[in-house]
């Protein structure tokens, strides 16, 4: 296999501010082709596959397996990056008629949307846990209908009517792979031509904390990039991103120290004063740490109600802050839960994504003196209030190592959205994780987790599916759980069993390699059969 080709820190750069890349994978001559009129076949005779779609066209390892590709995941994801089981081609057929303009615009429009997480749902995240492919088999014009995307929208709780009318076209010759982070917000494009178009998307995921780059890195200083299609300057939180994805213990060790009037800038956060003045005014404020302690209670204000870049940068700059902000940012979290209470949980808990409270983001900012407040929100009894702590306390990673005790007695809990929220945290942090709760999570069920959602799956598919991942990301730690993982390969939920898998393969064992081979060999799928050749 061909060396992997690294992203340059120009390119990582533009990944954090646009939340997107395209380039053009190496691969075998023919394969393209050989992919396209695949696809052809099955769309036009059959069900969509689904998640079994690299199965049914097994040449797409080849674009997966180019040194583009994999240089690229490793880039932002680091070198035991986890392929997630959900894969899909998103075809637009062969247009007969020809659509107006008009019609084709509104369509756009409505195609936009943040894509949410399978098998159900799961809280929005700043940092690049997630990551897609979306890979073009054929020649993409504008035309046919390539996806769009809407660059900078990775920060966001949601697409406004503003933010659509921003979708660019990710037109390209056939071959063409976009990395994107998994919320940035995209859409289909509307095909105007008599021909087929597909995009197979795949999911991949982050193992581990970042401790050190994992691309071409020349320069761990942090400067923005030459092309910024983002519309606000939020590069606070770029320069956090760059710094967590460096491996630097001190999130804020790119963002420079400010002199000047704090109350100065504190007036220029009054919400009638120009947008751009309000971000550069928070972003200053970070600047003071501590020193910008005054300007707390207005920059917890602009959480939560505000526009979607001034909640951003108060998020980042209250984090900058640090300790002063703990106290207030825990109170808001407190009545969050008060509030949300008086509602059913949302339906995104089932399918979809869930928007974690602003004030979570900004404990998670503020890292390691925001530990023990959030252990004790834990204990709250407000249900959100305790799911927003767990995914307040993961955000941190191994900053929040102290909180696994706490973690660890959440998983006793009835709500499965706490133990799923919980579990994502232990795995995050992945230091001092008693593996033995996790074996018991791979198997865990209760009387609250059994209400269908939608596609038929149950809470409890996503409980185990969460524990198998925390599995995976413990990588050798969790060499204990062989037993149970090899049990999990045949949990009825094909997500567990296909994490089950990940983590055997990070353990790494002869005894886990083995069965790992063992369960693909009885999975493997003869690509050349069908409907009239059965062997």
């Amino acid at each position: 296999m061909t060396d992997p080709i690294l992203l340059t820190d120009e390119q990582m750069r533009e990944f954090i501010v646009n939340g997107y890349l395209v380039f053009e994978p190496t691969v075998p001559e023919g394969t393209h082709e050989a992919c396209y009129e695949r696809l052809n076949q099955i769309i036009d005779s059959e069900l969509n596959p689904g998640n079994n779609i690299l199965p049914r066209v097994p040449a797409m390892r080849h674009v997966l397996n180019s040194p583009e590709v994999r240089g690229a995941l490793i880039s932002v994801l680091g070198p035991n990056y986890l392929e997630h089981p959900h894969r899909y081609c998103h075809p637009l057929k062969p247009v007969e008629k020809l659509v107006p303009e008009a019609e084709a615009e509104e369509r756009l429009r409505r195609n936009c949307h943040q894509d949410g997480y399978t098998p159900m749902g799961h809280p929005r995240q700043h940092y690049l846990r997630y990551a897609r492919i979306m890979y073009y088999p054929q020649d993409s014009p504008v035309e046919l209908g390539p996806t769009h995307v809407i660059p900078g929208t990775q920060f966001n709780r949601g697409l406004t009517d503003e933010d659509r009318a921003r979708a660019l076209p990710l037109a390209g010759r056939a071959g063409t792979v976009s990395l994107t982070h998994f919320d940035v917000g995209h859409a289909a494009g509307v095909s105007l031509l008599p021909r087929h178009r597909h995009m197979i998307k795949f999911i991949y995921m982050r193992a581990s904390e970042p401790t050190a780059p994992t691309w071409d890195c020349k320069s761990m200083h942090w400067q923005k990039p030459q092309r910024i299609e983002s519309p606000y300057d939020l590069e606070l939180a770029w320069a956090h991103t760059w710094d967590w994805l460096c491996g630097k213990r001190d999130r804020y060790d790119s963002w420079p120290q400010a002199t000047g009037d704090v109350a100065a800038l504190i007036a220029q956060l009054d919400v009638e004063v120009d947008l751009a003045q309000r971000l550069a005014a928070a972003q200053q404020l970070a600047g003071f740490g501590v020193d910008a302690a005054a300007a707390v209670p207005v920059l917890v204000e602009c959480l939560g109600t505000d526009h979607q870049a001034m909640r951003a940068a108060a998020t980042y700059a209250l984090g900058a802050i640090g300790e002063p902000t703990v106290a207030l940012l825990a109170k808001a979290l407190r009545a969050a839960g008060r509030e949300a209470d008086q509602h059913e949980a949302p339906p995104a808990w089932n399918e979809g994504a869930t928007n974690m409270e602003d004030a979570a983001q900004a404990l998670a900012a503020v890292g390691e003196p925001a530990v023990e407040a959030l252990c004790e929100l834990l204990a709250d009894e407000s249900e959100w209030t305790q799911v927003n702590a767990a995914f307040a306390l993961g955000e941190m990673d191994s900053h929040a190592a102290a909180a696994v005790p706490a973690l660890t007695r959440s998983l006793e809990d009835g709500s499965h959205r706490l133990v799923r929220t919980a579990l994502v945290a232990l795995g995050n942090i992945a230091q001092g994780v008693p593996v033995e709760a996790l074996g018991r999570m791979l198997s865990a069920d209760h009387p609250n987790w059994q209400e269908e959602a939608g596609r038929r799956w149950v809470p409890r598919d996503q409980v185990r599916t969460n524990a198998a991942i925390a599995c995976a990301q413990l990588g050798q730690a969790a060499a204990p759980l062989e037993s149970q993982l090899f049990r999990a390969l045949d949990d009825s939920c094909g997500h567990v069993g296909a994490f089950a898998l990940s983590a055997l393969q990070q353990i790494g064992s002869p005894t886990a390699t083995q069965a790992a081979m063992d369960y693909l060999y009885s999975q493997r799928w003869d690509a050349a059969i069908d409907g009239e050749r059965q062997f």
